[in-house]
């Protein structure tokens, strides 16, 4: 790696003035999203109204500052720099608005208007919820084959027992038809509360407004946001968007001055048609201009403006296999694995890295398919941390950790099950004491996020636990966020 950052820094020198004069095209934003897919990007996902709208999330790690890499990171001469692209026409619109009136919101998890309806009308069974004596909660889980989900639900039944609470769980494994019966049977129980982790939550609507209709609130906990019509009270996701730009803004920063040419990037997501599988890329390209064109020295107005660019730029990728912003990042390929686990990752992972041998970044959308980055990886010559930098955009497993401890991976999102397990109890416990309004909480309501990296990793994971260090996260009230923005 030492000697790659040497051949950079002297090809940069002595090209700058040839690199100068050709980034001089690249002032006109990315093309649109293509119309034909080539058969080598996986298909297009379906449009989805998922994404439901985020003003600017926490990406601020919990101890200290996330990074302090800009320096370390060997600074680039100024003639070095390429010129960001502008942001385009958008209409009169602002870029957040453009952002929320895109039809495909896939690559936008986490995204949210300034101002929300109220939702107080909506009818969620909250009127007369009473902790009593036999609280019992009842929860719905779509796996529990990862260790984000067994810590999730290890969490939630700690927290709920240690009110005394009664905690029943089913896992459906991710089969929508199990998931359906489990849903029904625990409806002919004498339960008070259902927390429903989705496997396809609009699949779930006639079940959650029977639940409403017996007197039972519904929580969910993703993977997909929740719609302000929906008869629950909040869905709790992860603002996968910010997650995957925490981790572009820190990279950014870190790689400064090594790749005049734009880093090479490639990526292996879950599933092309999910949501946190686009929004994690999508985030990590925005972020990764956002604070490239601040260290050049051409700052965006805000984050939406180098996000407008970073989302046709992503969008193209998935949708015609590359993409590029010349002279900042070149987005070289993808591969979708179908599923989560390493074993599917693999052989997308070896197809990645054999057609395209030109690649310096990747991501892993996930950190549970990283485990088949890294072996591919090896396998194919390459040594990560030194010729092949490995980033994740969530979730900051102990595996993980332990790979950015040792420096063979670069960073990772943190996206901790806590909030989605012991936080919704929690939610539940403040609601029961009158210290929450429940009635008019956001339809989805998005947990924080920061760059776990080689700086902050010891501030922000002991070395034994499952997961790095949660946010403190207190959840808003929709009055209290329109306030918090402006609303």
């Amino acid at each position: 790696m030492k000697t790659r950052k040497i051949l950079a820094l002297v090809l940069a020198a002595l090209m700058s003035v040839a690199l100068f004069a050709g980034c001089g095209q690249s002032g006109a934003a990315p093309a649109a999203p293509a119309a034909e897919k080539s058969e080598a990007a996986a298909p297009a996902a379906e449009k989805s109204e998922a994404a439901a709208p985020a003003a600017e999330a926490s990406s601020a790690a919990p101890a200290a500052e996330a990074s302090s890499a800009a320096s370390e990171a060997p600074a680039a001469p100024a003639g070095d720099a390429a010129v960001v692209p502008a942001v385009p026409d958008l209409g009169g619109k602002t870029s957040l608005e453009w952002l929320l009136d895109q039809d495909d919101k896939l690559p936008l998890g986490g995204l949210q208007p300034a101002h929300l309806d109220s939702r107080a009308d909506i009818d969620k069974a909250l009127d007369g919820f009473v902790e009593d004596d036999d609280f019992t909660i009842a929860w719905a889980s779509a796996s529990q084959g990862s260790s984000f989900f067994t810590e999730m639900v290890r969490s939630a039944k700690e927290e709920a027992e240690s009110y005394g609470w009664t905690f029943l769980n089913q896992s459906a494994e991710f089969d929508m038809a199990t998931q359906q019966n489990q849903i029904e049977n625990f409806l002919t129980q004498d339960i008070d509360v259902l927390v429903v982790n989705a496997v396809d939550i609009d699949a779930c609507m006639q079940y959650f407004r029977q639940a409403v209709d017996k007197g039972i609130p519904v929580f969910c906990c993703g993977p997909t946001a929740g719609k302000p019509d929906y008869p629950v009270v909040t869905v709790v996701v992860s603002g996968s968007f910010e997650s995957g730009y925490a981790v572009g803004e820190y990279c950014a920063e870190k790689l400064w001055g090594q790749f005049p040419d734009g880093v090479n990037f490639g990526a292996v997501i879950s599933r092309a048609g999910d949501a946190d599988s686009n929004s994690r890329p999508c985030g990590f390209v925005s972020g990764y201009l956002h604070k490239y064109a601040e260290l050049a020295g051409q700052p965006y107005e805000s984050k939406w403006d180098a996000t407008v660019i970073g989302y046709q730029t992503w969008v193209e990728c998935r949708d015609s296999g590359s993409s590029s912003i010349p002279g900042i990042i070149n987005l070289v390929g993808y591969g979708a694995a179908g599923a989560t686990d390493a074993a599917s990752a693999q052989p997308v992972a070896a197809d990645l890295l054999t057609a395209h041998p030109e690649m310096e970044l990747i991501m892993s959308e996930t950190d549970s398919l990283c485990p088949a980055i890294f072996q591919e990886a090896i396998q194919h010559g390459r040594v990560p941390g030194d010729d092949l930098l490995i980033v994740c955009g969530a979730d900051s497993a102990d595996y993980t950790l332990e790979h950015i401890k040792s420096g063979e991976y670069l960073a990772v999102g943190n996206n901790a099950p806590y909030y989605t397990g012991e936080g919704i109890v929690k939610m539940i416990k403040a609601i029961l004491d009158g210290k929450l309004d429940g009635n008019n909480l956001p339809a989805t309501s998005y947990t924080p996020t920061y760059a776990v990296t080689p700086e902050n990793i010891d501030e922000v994971w002991d070395g034994s636990a499952a997961f790095a260090a949660a946010s403190e996260w207190e959840v808003q009230t929709i009055d209290d966020y329109n306030a918090a923005n402006g609303g």
